[in-house]
């Protein structure tokens, strides 16, 4: 039932276990020119859950504890969207951390993702 789906992936745990943070992209344009300079990745939850919004979806995990974790997992979600979406250098990719997150070790499962970031991101 698509009820059931969507109370399934409003729940934080569901969100962080089964991986459910999207990025969308924000092009960043040059007045003068008019190009898209970089972009900006936005995190969202599910859509149409009250998870899809960025600041529901924080504000949970800081209740439990878990901003990190989501962190990681919305930093994953921004280098998919711009491998996706064929973005290379010279155009920038802009992702936010946040400030509890800084200084902790990138997930093992992330460790592929990340290296190749490295090699076609920078």
């Amino acid at each position: 039932m698509a009820g059931t789906s969507s109370l399934a992936a409003s729940s934080l745990g569901a969100v962080l276990d089964r991986g459910l943070v999207r990025a969308v992209l924000q092009p960043i344009v040059d007045i003068d020119s008019g190009a898209v300079v970089a972009y900006e990745a936005l995190a969202r939850g599910p859509a149409g859950t009250p998870l899809e919004r960025p600041d529901v979806l924080f504000a949970a995990a800081r209740r439990s504890g878990r901003v990190a974790e989501l962190d990681w997992l919305c930093r994953a979600a921004a280098i998919r969207a711009a491998l996706d979406a064929g973005i290379r250098p010279p155009t920038a990719l802009f992702v936010n951390i946040e400030p509890e997150a800084l200084g902790t070790v990138a997930p093992a499962h992330l460790t592929p993702l990340l290296e190749q970031a490295e090699r076609e991101l920078a």
